[in-house]
């Protein structure tokens, strides 16, 4: 809550900084006029010391003010950048500015006639006048410049007594404190309607992103009734055409045995579909079991040596004694995804199993000499209904790694890839190891 408050306060001084910033030209120029008149008429009456001092200072501050606008305007600054340093140095300008307003009351004042002395007065209630109006949340100094300029008047009054000068200082005070009040009403009013425009604009920034997301999720699942219905027709269209061509003779044993793979390249599609939609519905719970990783190699033959010999892909392993906890099958259908893949997309002739154990966790990797991914594919080949551009022909509806992922983090794993020195994909898992066999070796 705290983090939020601070977010939403940084927005509106940010917003309230560009606004000020962006008009503050107007007060800027008032104030050139009102110096330009006092140089050019006390120049040759003020002590010397004393009014080329203030005249440097307002002109320190006159420059740094249009300076600081003509670079807001041509290369607006960064949110972080206006947090970080525009409203330290905006501060810093008033500061100045109320610096030298305070000690021009001594300058000026001494060597005034009564009827400017009073001209001089109205000048100061205008300069707080046009802070209480100018300035901002972020560059709030108003009650700095009432204390500064107002109390330099009252002390004056009370050095040099002119008359009615208890009445005045008196009235000095009122001056000042009513503007304080009024400002810190006005102010939080101000706040208040300002931190509600930046919830809203937070609401409508995370609507539309929520909205981004419905639309790319609609968009996905667009993809993939259209994938399916197109991926699950050719191979149950081309094993009807076997079967029709089966007929006695040596070609009725290829035809069966086409329409077999067809079948089975449809029976796989089907479960991938099915094994995605129980993981997206939460309705599948790990069974924890102890074995090594050759139990999990054994499987892994029986299901994918077919396909890897039709494919010409020798199958390695390594690593079949390192012991695994996990849930058997869980871990075998992420693997055989895993392998799957290497076979159907890489297009390489060995794909290397193994299992290795560092650091209280064990990774098996899915290694393959084939052409590898592009690296713009990285970042989403692991997301539902993504395909690599690699993928050419071979099909698929782009849930097999996304199934991996699922079933490795309901184990409490993780998963990804990179490339390998010969350009082919280094697909692992890692899991916790097993506190078991650590015990066990300790205790041996």
């Amino acid at each position: 809550m705290v983090s939020s408050d601070r977010v939403v306060r940084d927005q509106v001084l940010v917003n309230e900084v560009r606004a000020e910033l962006k008009g503050s030209i107007a007060a800027w120029f008032g104030l050139l006029v009102v110096t330009a008149f006092l140089a050019s008429h006390f120049v040759h009456r003020a002590d010397k010391a004393g009014f080329a001092l203030w005249l440097g200072v307002m002109s320190t501050v006159l420059a740094g003010w249009l300076a600081a606008w003509i670079a807001f305007r041509s290369r607006p600054p960064s949110d972080a950048a206006i947090l970080r340093a525009w409203i330290p140095g905006a501060k810093l300008i008033m500061w100045l500015c109320n610096l030298a307003t305070a000690a021009s009351v001594w300058v000026f004042l001494p060597v005034s006639d009564p009827d400017l002395r009073a001209m001089l007065v109205v000048l100061c209630a205008w300069f707080l006048i046009i802070q209480f109006a100018a300035a901002t949340e972020a560059t709030q100094v108003l009650r700095s410049a009432v204390v500064l300029v107002l109390g330099s008047l009252t002390a004056w009054l009370l050095v040099e007594r002119p008359p009615y000068f208890l009445p005045l200082g008196l009235f000095l005070i009122l001056f000042g404190a009513t503007l304080i009040a009024i400002r810190r009403f006005v102010r939080q009013a101000v706040v208040k309607a300002a931190r509600a425009q930046a919830v809203a604009d937070a609401s409508r920034r995370q609507l539309a992103q929520a909205l981004v997301e419905l639309e790319r999720e609609r968009d996905a699942k667009t993809h993939f009734i259209r994938a399916a219905s197109h991926d699950l027709q050719q191979p149950l269209q081309a094993a009807g055409l076997f079967l029709d061509a089966i007929a006695p003779g040596r070609a009725q044993a290829v035809s069966l045995d086409n329409a077999k793979r067809s079948l089975g390249a449809a029976r796989s599609l089907v479960e991938a579909m099915l094994q995605h939609l129980r993981l997206e519905g939460r309705a599948v719970k790990p069974k924890w079991a102890r074995l090594v990783a050759g139990e999990l190699f054994d499987r892994v033959k029986l299901t994918q040596a077919s396909a890897a010999a039709a494919a010409r892909v020798r199958l390695s392993f390594a690593g079949a004694r390192i012991p695994l906890r996990a849930d058997p099958d869980l871990l075998a259908r992420a693997v055989e995804n895993l392998v799957s893949n290497a076979i159907r997309h890489s297009g390489g002739g060995r794909v290397l199993i193994g299992v290795r154990r560092s650091a209280g966790q064990v990774t098996l990797w899915v290694i393959d000499d084939g052409t590898s991914f592009d690296l713009e594919d990285e970042a989403r080949l692991f997301m539902p209904f993504e395909q690599g551009s690699q993928v050419g022909a071979a099909g698929g509806f782009g849930l097999g790694l996304a199934s991996t992922r699922g079933l490795v983090e309901l184990m409490g794993g993780t998963c990804g890839v990179k490339q390998t020195a010969s350009k082919g994909a280094a697909f692992h898992i890692r899991l916790p190891a097993d506190p078991a066999f650590d015990e066990a070796k300790c205790a041996a």
